[in-house]
C-alpha cells in the first residue's frame, strides 16, 4: 500500500482532495467491533458482521487498484501520526486508525492471494 493511500483525519482536520471519504459514524457495528480486545477485533475472519467486512474489504480493494481514501474518525480532534505506522496498534483508541490498520491487512492479503495465484501452485511467494 502506497504510504499516502489512506488518511486518517479528525472532526477538525482539512479533508484531502480527490479521495473516497469515509465517515467511520456511518459504518453501523465498527465501533463495537473494534471495541474488544485486540486479539479479538483483529481477527478479521471471526467478525461476525458481515456487512464491516464488506466496507472494510471494499475499501482495501479500492486502495488495491491505486487508489486514495480518506477515514475520518469522530473520536479525535486531530490525527497527528503517521497514517502507515501501526507500531502501537493494540494500544489504539481512534477508530479511524484501527480501521486503516484493518484496511492495510486486508491489502496485504489481497497481495498475498495474488503472487500465491501467479506462483506455480505452491503457496510460497
Amino acid at each position: 500500500m502506497n504510504q499516502n493511500s489512506v488518511k486518517v483525519i479528525g472532526t477538525k482536520d482539512e479533508l484531502r482532495e480527490n479521495t473516497d471519504l469515509s465517515y467511520i459514524n456511518k459504518i453501523e457495528g465498527l465501533k463495537d467491533i473494534f471495541n474488544r480486545d485486540f486479539d479479538e477485533w483483529s481477527n478479521f475472519d471471526s467478525w461476525e458482521s458481515i456487512s464491516v467486512q464488506q466496507w472494510i474489504f471494499s475499501k482495501a480493494l479500492y486502495i488495491y487498484r491505486g487508489n486514495k481514501i480518506t477515514i475520518k474518525c469522530d473520536c479525535c480532534e486531530y490525527v497527528t501520526s503517521i497514517q502507515s505506522d501501526f507500531e502501537n496498534i493494540k494500544k489504539e483508541k481512534c477508530y479511524g486508525r484501527k480501521s486503516a490498520y484493518m484496511i492495510q491487512k486486508v491489502v496485504d492479503e489481497i497481495v498475498l492471494a495474488k503472487a500465491r495465484r501467479e506462483s506455480d501452485g505452491t503457496y510460497s511467494t
